[in-house]
């Protein structure tokens, strides 16, 4: 799922600012994927998806959904449709930031 949403970004995974795995490197904009990377990389701070929050050091944060939390509901709901859009509009938001306004 990552992988089709970082080419319909038009980035790589070396490009996008999307932290996949390893050290966060450094950063003006995070994405968070999920509770779970908001406690490892923000521990004591807490966001919904789709909100922009404030980094310690002054970057933005985006918290959004784990594709793993999206890949549980199995078929394609109107429920999981619903977070799939809520998730790819913050992530047009991202791209609007850092000036792909694709």
């Amino acid at each position: 799922m990552m992988a089709k949403i970082v080419t319909a970004m038009h980035e790589t995974p070396e490009s996008a600012p999307i932290v996949f795995t390893g050290e966060r490197p450094p950063a003006k904009m995070y994405v968070v994927l999920g509770d779970g990377a908001m406690k490892k990389w923000y521990p004591g701070m807490h966001g919904a998806p789709g909100q922009w929050l404030r980094g310690r050091n002054g970057e933005d944060v985006l918290m959004t959904y784990s594709p793993e939390y999206l890949l549980r509901f199995g078929a394609a709901t109107p429920a999981l449709m619903k977070l799939k859009r809520e998730m790819w509009t913050s992530l047009k938001g991202v791209m609007q930031r850092i000036g792909h306004s694709k």
